[in-house]
């Protein structure tokens, strides 16, 4: 269970998506801001990572995520998928403006 998990980071060039745990091949560049702007959307169990540097325009990065297996009963722990932030490294991380809603029709 500890490795059912996915998210997005900034490094201050790039993003990166972590998948099963690990991060994913695939890091897109990404602007080198001191605040940007991340947004995780999960539709009918199709994760998608996006960010911003000004909360108007946004950007998909490239690595979508399958994520029906990560849900209840695949690990026998009656587990789901759910939210969370982190921020891991030197220097610092604000978190502000979390918003976490269901879709409409969902």
């Amino acid at each position: 269970m500890d490795r059912l998990f996915l998210g997005m980071g900034h490094d201050g060039t790039r993003m990166t998506t972590w998948r099963g745990g690990k991060a994913s091949y695939w890091q897109e560049p990404a602007p080198a801001v001191r605040t940007l702007h991340l947004r995780i959307v999960n539709r009918r169990n199709l994760v998608e990572f996006y960010y911003s540097t000004d909360r108007r325009q946004w950007t998909r990065h490239g690595v979508r995520s399958e994520t029906s297996g990560y849900n209840a009963n695949t690990v026998d722990d009656l587990a789901s998928l759910r939210p969370a932030l982190f921020a891991t490294g030197p220097g610092h991380a604000r978190f502000e403006k979390f918003a976490y809603r269901a879709l409409p029709g969902a």
